[in-house]
């Protein structure tokens, strides 16, 4: 028998997104994301990952950024800024996965950066959850492909298009409730 007209041959539309080895395009709805922890802390020169501020100390410095080539310390810090990173579940017409939304990708349903929305939600506790509620059932067409780290877990949206023709970007959306409940 030829291997190549064989049943048993798989194609990348009839395997799990998990075996998936070329990035995949489908559409899917949002179920839910974890608006726990949607975003993490990078140097703002070299992007390389930071710890996480602790509330009493003061922002970390990079190890890569702050020592000059001869490896002595370079007494001005290169200061941090923060990147999305949005775990959720979406659903095909098949099935429900967790994947793993970076800044680029998020930036289009955020409509802002990590950043910016940080200092929304320090005005507006709530904001975190209240983006998760506003994404919930929304449709749209990601690419999906495999996580460039060996340790990570979940498929990674490389990209995303939002299906809906009024969709409004996230921060767009709290900014009007927050504005109808009398906020800022």
């Amino acid at each position: 028998m030829n291997p190549e007209t064989s049943n048993n041959q798989t194609n990348s539309t009839k395997r799990p997104f998990a075996e998936i080895d070329k990035p995949a395009t489908i559409n899917c709805m949002v179920v839910a994301i974890d608006h726990n922890n949607l975003y993490y802390t990078v140097c703002s020169v070299c992007e390389k990952t930071l710890p996480d501020p602790s509330p009493n100390s003061s922002v970390p410095f990079c190890k890569y950024c702050n020592f000059n080539n001869n490896g002595f310390f370079n007494p001005a810090p290169s200061g941090s800024k923060r990147l999305f990173r949005v775990l959720m579940s979406i659903a095909t017409d098949k099935k429900v996965v967790v994947v793993i939304m970076f800044d680029r990708a998020a930036r289009v349903l955020f409509g802002c950066s990590a950043d910016e929305f940080f200092d929304f939600a320090k005005t507006h506790p709530f904001a975190a959850a209240a983006a998760g509620r506003a994404l919930e059932g929304e449709m749209l067409k990601v690419t999906l492909s495999q996580p460039k780290n060996g340790n990570a877990r979940h498929l990674r949206v490389v990209s995303v298009l939002p299906l809906r023709t009024g969709f409004q970007p996230v921060i767009e959306t709290l900014r009007e409730l927050y504005r109808a409940q009398g906020g800022s």
